[in-house]
């Protein structure tokens, strides 16, 4: 059993769209600063740029890379990666008598959890954190994220389905309760930390949750709002398929850019009733066991799923593409898009009649 600041690994599994990316960045914003106070965050070369220092890891178990990072690092064939190898790598220069260790990755699936488990050295305990948020609230960030980094180009009712009903790696599926006990099976235990509790102080929360002390003086980092307002999720899924990933970037680009000229900064929820419903129906119980796993009343649950009693904070999608608002920012973005086209056709024209 580890004492207050023994040394441990750590094991931050995310769940994605639970401020993982924040958590991380801050990490590594001052690393030797951790490390003076006996916390050591490895960080493979190959892919120093990302956030999390340990998603190459988790890349590696599921053999199953996201587009995103086929795209940031195509250089790297996943079918390769050897997991024991990269968890030598990460652990090479750490000093297990005197500094804990952590390894961050949101794409840690519990599928992972065994096979991570066998991988690790058992010298010292293993302490895993996990952020769960309750799913429509989840749902709608997750949805966002993926349709603007171009991961999928689906209506958030067919997302919603696939999330119940798949057992998928590639896309987190928030049945909180299957992700705590895959964790706490294979490793003897899983501090929860809820995150539309801790929002507020989500690093507090996970130094709490890791056991770790309080680091001093620590550089903090701004949480930036990554999310598409409503007007540019729409213009995205509004967008003929297949598309070519550059051009999606354009097209992402003028809809930003449309959405600061014209101010608009609202984000709202595309789920609707049935959507709400499929959600209650497939995860209140695992929700109600989670709880009841760390005693605490259902009533007070944070992981309350949304019976739409406000339902004026959520969007029909079809009522805002027949919209003026929407008609008249789709209008704008179109014209920036088409400007931009044609500036970078210009400029390509006139580097090639320079080369001649």
């Amino acid at each position: 059993m580890a004492t207050a600041n023994s040394p441990r690994i750590v094991l931050h599994v995310g769940a994605p769209k639970t401020a993982s990316t924040y958590l991380q960045r801050r990490l590594r914003a001052d690393p030797s600063h951790l490390r003076k106070h006996g916390i050591y965050l490895p960080v493979l070369p190959v892919v120093a740029e990302m956030a999390g220092n340990a998603k190459l890891l988790a890349t590696a178990l599921s053999r199953r890379p996201s587009l995103t990072f086929q795209r940031a690092f195509p250089q790297i064939d996943v079918s390769a990666l050897d997991p024991a190898r990269l968890v030598t790598e990460l652990l090479q220069d750490w000093r297990p008598d005197s500094e804990s260790v952590v390894l961050s990755a949101e794409n840690f699936r519990p599928n992972h959890a065994r096979r991570l488990h066998d991988l690790l050295p058992k010298t010292v305990p293993c302490v895993v954190v996990l952020f769960v948020r309750r799913q429509d609230r989840w749902i709608d960030s997750y949805f966002n994220q993926m349709v603007k980094v171009n991961e999928i180009h689906e209506d958030i009712s067919t997302f919603v389905a696939r999330l119940c009903d798949t057992d998928g790696e590639r896309l987190c599926r928030p049945d909180w309760f299957a992700h705590y006990e895959a964790w706490r099976a294979a490793f003897g235990n899983c501090k929860i930390v809820f995150y539309d509790e801790a929002a507020s102080d989500v690093f507090g929360a996970f130094i709490a949750a890791a056991g770790l002390e309080t680091i001093p003086d620590l550089i903090d980092i701004d949480r930036a709002q990554v999310s598409l307002n409503v007007y540019e999720l729409a213009y995205l899924l509004d967008l003929k398929t297949p598309i070519d990933y550059s051009d999606f970037l354009r097209r992402r680009a003028a809809s930003e850019k449309a959405s600061r000229r014209l101010r608009l900064r609202e984000t709202r929820s595309l789920l609707s009733d049935a959507d709400l419903a499929r959600l209650r129906n497939r995860f209140e119980a695992s929700n109600h066991r989670l709880m009841a796993a760390f005693g605490r009343p259902e009533t007070a649950s944070p992981l309350r799923l949304d019976i739409r009693t406000e339902s004026g904070s959520y969007c029909d999608l079809h009522q805002l593409y027949a919209s003026q608002s929407y008609l008249s920012f789709r209008k704008l973005a179109d014209a920036i898009y088409a400007r931009r086209n044609w500036r970078d056709r210009f400029r390509s024209l006139f580097k090639s009649g320079a080369r001649r």
